[in-house]
C-alpha cells in the first residue's frame, strides 16, 4: 500500500471516528444531558482527536522503525504535558547518579585502583612490635638488624627493601635552599616494586655503603620542577642537604608511591604528588648493630608467588622469637605484616565505605522518588493506555511506549548527572585533602560511561513494573474510571505509602548518622585543650646539613660539633625574634605542635627501678624558656626553665599526666628522672595539654634545647600581628641567621589546628551534604505524592465542599495520607540507625552511638521538613473551588 492511499484511510477512518463521536454526543443529550455535558461524556469514551489518529495509524500497519519513531513522538508529547513531573525525574535521577559517580571514583582511586608496581597484590609492609610497651605503642618501625637477618632467612619473601623518609633541602641554584619530599632506599627498591627508571639506571648495591651514597633518582615531577624536563639530566649535580649528588636517573611519569611514614598512621595526606627524590640508604654503625634499639626505619617487601600474607606473618613472627631467645634479649619481639594498600589507605578506609554507604542510601531515595513517579504516571496512564488496547494497540506496543518514556527520562538524568558527576568530585577532591592518593583521583571515560549506564539501569529497571501495568489495563473499566477513583486505587495507593516509607526511612538512618557525626566534631572543637591557639605563628626549620650533623652518628649526642652549631643558631635566631616589635612572646620546640606522637620514651625512676615492661611511656619535647607562656599551657606546680638552668644542673618538667604515671601519689618536684644516662630533676608540673593530638592528652616531658638542639626547630611567636605579615619578618630573621637553612613550613597554630581535625571535618562535610540531598529528596518525595493525590482528588474535594464539609477536615484527610508513612518510616530509621551507630562508634569522639540531642534534632528537622512539604498540597485541597472542580474532570 502506497503511503498516499495510507493517508486516505487514515482520514477517511478519522472522518468515520468523529461521526461516532457526533452520534455518540447526540445520544447522550437525548438522555437528557446538557451539550456541554454531553460532549465531555463522549470525549470520555472515544478519547481526543490526536490520540484517535495515532491510534487509526497501528491499524494499517506501520513498520516497527515507523512505530517506534511514533512511540518516541508519543513519549516526548506525554512527557512535555507533564513537565513538573518530568523535571523533578530527571533532576532526581542527575543528583543520585551525579553523587554516586563522584564518590565512587575517589573510592575506586583511593581504595581499588591498583598500584603502578608489578603485581602489586604480593607487596605487604611489616612492622615490629615489643610485648612490653604494645600498650602504649602496639606497632614499630623496623630495626635494620631485625631487617636484615628476617630478610636472609625467610623463605616466604623473594625480596624486601628499607626505607626512611628524611626531608631533603634542595637548592638547584644561588636561592635559598627549599624541602623536597622524597625517600632513603636500599638499592633493591625499585627492584622490589618491579620498576624500571626510564632515564639512566637504579642505585646499585654498593651505592648503599657510607662515603659512596652520592647518587639520587627524581621522580618525573621532579624532573621537569628541578631541571625543567631537561634531556641530558643524567650526570647533573643537585644539592642535596648541603652536598653535591649526581641525579643517575629519572622515574616514569606513571610512577607514583604513596605518601609514608615511618611511624604508625602519621603518614601526611595530601592530593599532592608529593615524593620527588630518592636517595641510597646509607644506616649508622649503630643501627646496623643495635638489637634492642634504633627501631627508625620501614620495610617493603615482596611475597613469593602462592605464599599467603598469613604464612609470611607466621614464618616472620617465629623467626624474630626464635632469634630473641638466641640473643637473650630482655624484650619480646613479634612481626606484623599487612599489605602495602593496608598501610596507605588503613585510616582511610572506613570514612570512605561511610560515605559510599550514605550516597547509595541517597541513590536508593532517588530511585524511590523515581519509582513514585512512575507509579503514579502509570495510574494516571491507564485511561491513555485502555483507549490505545481498544483501538488495536498490541501488548508490545504498549510496553514499548512506556520503555522508551522510562528511557528518555534515564538518558536526560544520565547526562545531567555526569555534569553533577564533574562539579561533585571536584569539590569533592577539595575539601578532601586528607585523603591518599586523591592525585590520582579522575573521572575516566568509563566511569562516565558508568554514570549514563547507571542512569539508563535505574530509569528502565524502575519502569518496568509500569510497563507490565499496561498488560493488566481493563479497557472498559479504565474508560470508565473518574480521576477520584484513579487517585484511590488501592494498589496504587499502598504502593506509594511503602515506597515514602522507605524513602523516610533511609533518610532518617542518614541523618542521625551525620548527626552523630557533627555532635562528634563539636566536642573535638570545643573542648577545653589547655593551650591557646590565637594569635601564635609557627616557623619550622631544617637543619639536616652537614654544618649541623645531618646524617652523621653522634657519639656523644649534645656535646658533638653538631650539636653546638645548632645551638648556636637557635640562640641567636630566639635573640633576634625577641627584638621584634610588637612580640609578646618568642619560644622553640623540637615537635611541631597537633602532629601527632614523636619521641616516645619510657620515664625511668632512679630510686625506683620497674621492669621493661611497666616503665610510663611520654612524648619527649625539648623546648625553651617561654614555651609554655608562648602557647598558654597552665604551669601547675613548680617554675619554669630559665638560662640560668644550662650552666647548673639538668632540669625537666612533666605534664600532669606523666608525673601521676612516674610518681603516683607523690609530689614530684625535687624527685629525677634517668634519661640519656643522665638525672634529671623535676622542677615543674604542666597541665595536660592536647598539642599533641586533640583528642588525647598524652603524657609528655619537656626537656631544655639545649641538652639535645633538634634538627628541625619549630620557632613559636606570640603576636597580634597575622602570619601573613609576620612570616616573611620570621624567614627574613631565620635567613640572616644562615641563608643556607630551609623554611618548610609557616603557618599560624589555628591554621594547624585546622589542619589537624581536617578528617573530622571532611566527614562532617560530605555526611551533612549528603544528609541534606537525604532530607531534600524524601520532602520531594512527600511533596510529590501529596500533590498528585490532591490533583487527582479535586472532583472529590470539590463534592465534599459543595456538600459543606468542612475545610479542616480536607487539611486533616490530606495530612494523613502522609502520617501513616511518615511514622512507619521514623520507626524503620531509628532501627537502621540503631545499626548503623554501631558500625560508625568507632570515628565518634566522646559521643554516645545513641545521643539523645542528635537524635532529637534529626527527627524534629525531618518532622518539620514533611509539614512543610505539606502545606502546599493542603492549601490547594481546601482552597478548591467546587464549581470548577466539578466541571474539570
Amino acid at each position: 500500500m502506497k503511503w498516499w492511499q495510507i493517508k486516505k484511510r487514515d482520514r477517511d477512518l478519522e472522518r468515520e471516528l468523529r461521526s461516532d463521536l457526533e452520534l455518540e454526543e447526540e445520544e447522550q443529550r437525548e438522555n437528557g444531558l446538557s451539550p456541554e455535558d454531553a460532549r465531555y461524556a463522549a470525549r470520555r469514551a472515544f478519547g481526543n482527536a490526536t490520540l484517535i489518529r495515532e491510534q487509526t495509524q497501528e491499524v494499517w500497519g506501520w513498520s516497527a522503525a515507523e512505530h517506534l519513531g511514533r512511540d518516541v513522538q508519543y513519549a516526548f508529547r506525554r512527557l512535555r504535558k507533564s513537565p513538573g513531573v518530568t523535571c523533578t525525574a530527571i533532576l532526581t535521577l542527575a543528583l543520585g547518579v551525579g553523587s554516586v559517580t563522584a564518590v565512587f571514583s575517589v573510592v575506586y582511586a583511593v581504595l581499588l585502583s591498583p598500584y603502578p608496581f608489578h603485581d602489586p597484590g604480593q607487596i605487604v609492609i611489616w612492622r615490629e612490635s615489643i610485648r612490653e610497651i604494645e600498650n602504649v605503642a602496639p606497632l614499630l618501625p623496623d630495626n635494620y638488624r631485625h631487617y636484615l637477618n628476617l630478610k636472609a632467612q625467610a623463605h616466604s619473601i623473594q625480596d624486601a627493601a628499607i626505607l626512611q623518609n628524611p626531608a631533603f633541602t634542595v637548592s638547584t641554584g644561588d636561592d635559598h635552599p627549599h624541602v623536597a619530599e622524597g625517600l632513603a632506599v636500599s638499592s633493591n627498591f625499585f627492584s622490589v616494586l618491579g620498576v624500571s627508571p626510564l632515564l639512566g639506571r637504579s642505585f646499585l648495591p654498593d651505592e648503599d655503603q657510607e662515603g659512596r651514597d652520592r647518587e639520587v633518582i627524581l621522580t618525573w615531577s621532579g624532573w621537569q620542577r628541578l631541571f625543567h624536563g631537561d634531556p641530558s639530566i643524567l650526570d647533573k649535580t643537585l644539592r642535596i642537604n648541603g652536598e653535591q649528588r649526581t641525579v643517575i636517573g629519572v622515574l616514569p611519569k606513571a610512577f607514583r608511591f604513596p605518601v609514608m611514614s615511618v611511624m604508625p598512621s602519621e603518614a601526611t595526606r595530601g592530593s599532592t604528588e608529593r615524593y620527588e627524590i630518592f636517595t641510597p640508604l646509607v644506616p649508622s654503625s649503630l643501627e646496623r648493630t643495635a638489637n634492642d634499639a634504633e627501631f627508625n626505619f620501614l620495610v617493603v617487601a615482596r611475597l613469593r608467588d602462592g605464599v599467603s600474607i598469613r604464612a609470611a606473618q607466621s614464618e616472620l613472627d617465629g623467626i624474630e622469637k626464635a632469634t630473641a631467645r638466641a640473643d637473650r634479649l630482655s624484650i619480646h619481639l613479634s612481626v606484623i605484616v599487612e599489605p602495602f594498600s593496608e598501610e596507605i589507605t588503613g585510616d582511610a578506609k572506613k570514612p570512605l565505605w561511610l560515605l559510599l554507604a550514605a550516597i547509595a542510601g541517597v541513590l536508593l531515595m532517588a530511585c524511590v522518588n523515581l519509582a513514585i513517579l512512575q507509579i503514579v504516571r502509570g495510574v494516571a496512564r491507564d485511561h491513555d493506555t485502555a483507549l490505545r488496547s481498544a483501538l488495536g494497540a498490541g501488548s508490545a506496543r504498549l510496553v514499548q511506549g512506556v520503555l522508551i518514556e522510562n528511557l528518555l527520562i534515564g538518558l536526560a538524568g544520565g547526562l545531567a548527572g555526569v555534569a553533577f558527576a564533574f562539579l561533585g568530585e571536584r569539590i569533592f577532591v577539595r575539601i578532601a585533602a586528607v585523603l591518599p592518593r586523591l592525585n590520582e583521583v579522575h573521572l575516566s571515560t568509563p566511569t562516565l560511561a558508568f554514570a549514563l549506564a547507571l542512569s539508563l539501569i535505574t530509569s528502565l529497571g524502575f519502569g518496568i513494573l509500569p510497563a507490565l501495568r499496561a498488560l493488566h489495563v481493563v479497557p472498559l473499566r479504565a474508560l470508565q474510571e473518574s480521576s477520584a477513583r484513579l487517585s484511590g486505587n488501592k494498589r496504587a495507593t499502598r504502593s506509594r505509602r511503602v515506597l515514602i516509607a522507605l524513602e523516610i526511612a533511609c533518610s532518617v538512618t542518614l541523618l542521625i548518622v551525620t548527626g552523630l557525626v557533627i555532635r562528634s566534631f563539636s566536642h573535638l572543637l570545643t573542648q577545653d585543650r589547655q593551650f591557646t591557639a590565637q594569635h601564635v605563628v609557627l616557623a619550622k626549620a631544617d637543619l639536616s646539613g652537614v654544618r649541623y650533623g645531618g646524617g652523621q652518628y653522634l657519639a656523644n649526642p649534645g656535646a658533638d660539633q653538631g650539636s653546638l652549631e645548632r645551638d648556636a643558631m637557635i640562640d641567636r635566631t630566639l635573640d633576634r625574634l625577641h627584638s621584634l616589635p610588637g612580640i609578646d612572646q618568642a619560644a622553640v620546640t623540637s615537635v611541631m605542635p597537633l602532629t601527632g606522637d614523636m619521641n616516645v620514651d619510657g620515664l625511668r625512676r632512679p630510686d625506683h627501678p620497674v621492669p621493661e615492661g611497666q616503665v610510663p611511656m611520654a612524648n619527649r619535647r625539648l623546648v625553651s624558656p617561654g614555651y609554655f607562656n608562648s602557647l598558654g599551657i597552665p604551669l601547675l606546680k613548680g617554675r619554669d626553665f630559665s638560662l640560668a638552668d644550662r650552666e647548673k644542673f639538668r632540669a625537666v618538667i612533666l605534664s600532669e599526666k606523666a608525673a601521676k604515671a612516674v610518681f603516683p601519689g607523690e609530689n614530684p618536684l625535687g624527685h629525677t628522672i634517668l634519661h640519656w644516662g643522665h638525672i634529671y630533676t623535676v622542677i615543674g608540673i604542666t597541665a595536660d595539654a592536647r598539642i599533641n593530638d586533640l583528642k588525647r592528652d598524652t603524657p609528655l616531658f619537656y626537656l631544655p634545647y639545649w641538652d639535645f638542639p633538634p634538627f628541625t626547630p619549630v620557632f613559636i611567636v606570640r603576636s597580634s600581628q597575622a602570619v601573613q605579615t609576620l612570616g616573611p619578618e620570621m624567614r627574613k630573621i631565620i635567613w640572616d641567621v644562615d641563608p643556607d637553612i630551609s623554611i618548610p613550613t609557616m603557618t599560624s597554630l589555628d591554621d594547624q589546628v585546622d589542619e589537624s581535625v581536617a578528617t573530622e571535618r571532611f566527614q562532617s562535610v560530605i555526611l551533612s551534604s549528603f544528609g541534606v540531598a537525604a532530607l531534600l529528596l524524601a520532602v520531594l518525595g512527600i511533596y510529590g505524592v501529596l500533590a498528585y493525590s490532591v490533583s487527582m482528588r479535586t472532583q472529590e474535594f470539590g463534592i465534599r465542599i459543595a456538600l459543606g464539609s468542612d475545610r479542616l477536615g480536607l487539611a486533616r484527610r490530606v495530612l494523613m495520607d502522609a502520617f501513616y508513612p511518615l511514622i512507619s518510616g521514623v520507626l524503620l530509621g531509628l532501627l537502621g540507625a540503631a545499626a548503623a551507630s554501631r558500625w560508625v562508634g568507632s570515628l565518634l569522639y566522646e559521643t554516645r552511638a545513641v545521643d539523645p540531642w542528635a537524635i532529637g534534632l534529626s527527627l524534629a528537622v525531618l518532622l518539620v521538613a514533611a509539614l512543610l512539604a505539606a502545606l502546599l498540597p493542603v492549601r490547594r485541597a481546601v482552597s478548591v473551588d467546587p464549581v470548577e472542580a466539578l466541571r474539570s474532570d
